[in-house]
């Protein structure tokens, strides 16, 4: 699969990209600041489909877990656009997705509207730091993102996440 990532065009290795990741700061025009926290998600690449098996959770302030499992899909295409589905929830259309740079092992930053009202930065680390945030934030600036408007993510957790979702 081929993929715009930082700027150019670059050989994108779903193998690479699957784990887990830990969403760390994100801008989302329509959702409460704090709605969620310990926001992370699993993908788990499957070369038989060519799609990705995804598990997406965060806590909420009463303390309770929700997770939803999906699957993403990243066809051969111009402009490099993934869609993500629910299978458990066929009432939800397939939404927008698409990964505008990562380097695998420490950050991703994804798209989720091609409005710019949906980004996020994600690290595989639950806790990376302050200026690891400020750098992205700064390349997000170059997709045309507003710096001020991408907010930390609350993250409680000290502990790295398991390769599961759970309370």
């Amino acid at each position: 699969m081929q993929f715009i990532l930082a700027g150019h065009m670059a050989t994108f290795d779903p193998f690479k990209f699957s784990g887990a990741w830990y969403e760390v700061a994100s801008y989302r025009a329509g959702y409460p600041a704090l709605a969620c926290f310990d926001s992370r998600a699993i993908y788990e690449y499957n070369p038989d489909t060519d799609e990705f098996d995804m598990q997406v959770g965060c806590r909420h302030l009463d303390r309770s877990v929700s997770a939803v499992k999906a699957t993403m899909r990243c066809p051969p295409s111009k402009n490099r656009v993934c869609s993500v589905r629910y299978p458990n929830a066929p009432y939800v259309q397939p939404s927008y997705y698409r990964v505008l740079a990562t380097d695998y092992e420490t950050y991703a930053l994804i798209e989720g509207a091609e409005d710019k009202s949906f980004v996020q930065i994600f690290s595989r680390y639950a806790r990376p730091g302050n200026r690891f945030i400020e750098e992205k934030k700064q390349i997000l600036k170059n997709w045309g993102y507003d710096p001020d408007k991408i907010h930390v993510s609350p993250v409680t957790v000290s502990k790295e996440p398991s390769e599961r979702l759970s309370g």
